[in-house]
């Protein structure tokens, strides 16, 4: 069985230092694992200066909040094998003959993506981070007549934690997700405590549903959780299968894994069958069980994480996932970059990074019909390691997925675009695009935001407070520079996190429960970039 590749090590991201930072200070910036490893110097502006000094107002309005420039961009390139038409635009050049923020499209079947960089040029003096965002769109039709069959894996806790009311919850979500399944679908159910049980081997909904209709309410709860068990006996239950069936393992737990087998493990196991096209989500119910190892399952495999207060909620969190399998128009989407001399990853949000040396893999996975992702690339480009004088050089970047109505494997490649060097961090502040800035920002926001979460629950609720008052102040800034009503909602999840911080106590049911919610929330703002 083939490893996966290393991935890029998540580091914090130097937010405080990005907004408040003095101009005439620099710090090294922290390294990715598997990157550059030569110590760097990265120039940092100050927000206060840019909102409050009227001289700034202009840098305000392009966008200049406080990281030094420069930018990750795309062209038009030959698209083989995709007779679709591949869209491109950018936007024109300023008039002052400065370089403007790049912005491209591309599209082709099924899928919809947008890249933008937060400015076109950088500062030669020092290098800077530069912030790449990516929107993936998944078309938004669902064609009935082209759908294809799904192959899900129900993966549900029996421990005897679930005893009562969840176990009861838990067979009517499994008996109502059975009768919404179409026969020419496939389902396959796993049970798990201290082992695993395989209660229904994979098989047509129409020849397994009375038999499953008998077996559901007869499950019962015992000792032990084991959830690497489990999580093994779905995956394989759904086997490698054919590239026409939209795989999925739902894993539901209340608890906190038994097994002894490290996270990272898990992770990687999950992670390898993601790469072969099993799309995993996972639940947690209640607000006893382990958020952060649920949470990480769901990311190596690509789907999604929810916090339930109780097993009432567990029939429609099935619905939705059972609707997203149905509604499948993109499968396995991936992002490959290649990044020139000088170009390091600082930090990706909404997608694991695996780095091969300068090449960069980012796995998108599965998206459904109408469904948005966003990926944000912290880089900090080092220009005196350009190829000449006037550029710090050019980023490349190819697109893969299967279009899953149309049966088919896409690929687009996008041709590499250079980033210019200018003379003097004015200039490289006034190709900034303010509204690509505040997005990336906002995405970033929403990691710190978790930061804050963490801290409270750790029963440091002075620093909760303070970090979510600096992303409040962060925000408004952004939210001056550039209005959006996702972003006007993040700064009132902001605002209502300080309150809940200062008042609740975060050991209480009631805190737990919060936290937890939480924390699921602030993650799919950072996977989909739409707010909250």
């Amino acid at each position: 069985m083939s490893q996966p590749a290393p991935r890029v090590k998540s580091e914090p991201h130097p937010l405080r230092e990005t907004f408040f930072s003095d101009a005439s200070q620099t710090r090294e910036a922290p390294r990715a694992s598997g990157a550059d490893t030569a110590p760097r110097e990265v120039s940092m502006s100050p927000l206060r200066r840019l909102v409050f000094d009227r001289r700034s107002l202009h840098a305000v309005a392009a966008g200049c909040v406080a990281l030094a420039a420069g930018g990750v961009v795309l062209l038009r390139a030959p698209t083989p094998g995709v007779t679709a038409p591949v869209a491109v635009t950018a936007a024109p050049p300023s008039r002052d003959g400065l370089s403007r923020a790049p912005r491209r499209t591309v599209t082709g079947p099924q899928l919809t993506a947008r890249v933008a960089l937060s400015q076109g040029s950088v500062d030669r003096r020092a290098p800077g981070h530069v912030f790449a965002v990516v929107d993936l769109d998944a078309d938004r039709r669902a064609d009935e007549a082209r759908r294809a069959p799904i192959a899900l894996a129900l993966v549900v806790d029996v421990s005897g934690s679930m005893a009562g009311e969840k176990i009861v919850q838990a067979r009517r979500a499994v008996l109502d997700t059975l009768s919404a399944m179409r026969d020419d679908d496939r389902v396959a159910l796993v049970t798990y405590s201290d082992s695993a049980s395989v209660v229904q081997p994979l098989a047509r909904v129409g020849a397994v549903r009375s038999r499953l209709e008998s077996v559901v309410p007869t499950l019962e709860t015992i000792s032990g959780t084991n959830i690497p068990a489990g999580l093994e006996a779905g995956a394989a239950a759904l086997g490698d299968g054919s590239d026409d069936l939209v795989r999925r393992v739902v894993l539901v737990s209340d608890g906190r894994d038994g097994s002894g087998q490290s996270l990272d493990s898990v992770a990687g196991g999950v992670r390898l069958r993601a790469d072969r096209g099993v799309t995993l989500s996972s639940l947690g119910v209640g607000a006893d069980y382990d958020d952060a190892y649920m949470s990480r399952v769901a990311d190596a495999g690509r789907g999604n994480y929810e916090f339930l207060r109780d097993g009432m909620q567990l029939r429609a969190f099935l619905g939705r996932e059972l609707d997203a399998a149905e509604r499948t128009n993109v499968d396995r989407a991936t992002l490959d970059l290649d990044l020139p001399d000088g170009w390091r990853l600082h930090r990706a949000y909404g997608v694991e990074p695996e780095s091969r040396g300068a090449h960069l893999r980012l796995p998108i996975g599965a998206m459904s019909a109408g469904e948005h992702r966003r990926v944000v690339l912290d880089l900090v480009v080092d220009p005196s390691r350009g190829p000449d004088a006037a550029s710090a050089g050019a980023l490349g970047m190819s697109l893969a997925w299967r279009a899953v109505p149309d049966r088919r494997d896409v690929r687009l490649s996008v041709q590499a675009l250079p980033l210019a060097v200018v003379d003097d961090p004015a200039s490289a502040l006034a190709s900034r695009d303010a509204a690509v800035f505040a997005d990336a920002q906002s995405v970033a926001l929403a990691a710190r935001q978790q930061d804050a979460v963490e801290a409270w629950r750790s029963g440091r609720g002075a620093e909760a407070e303070s970090i979510a008052r600096s992303n409040v102040v962060a925000l408004q800034a952004l939210q001056a520079a550039a209005p959006s009503p996702a972003r006007a909602a993040q700064i009132a999840r902001y605002n209502s996190d300080g309150t809940h911080f200062n008042q609740m106590s975060a050991s209480s049911d009631e805190g737990r429960a919060y936290g937890l919610g939480s924390n699921a929330l602030h993650r799919r703002a950072m996977r989909s970039g739409s707010g909250y």
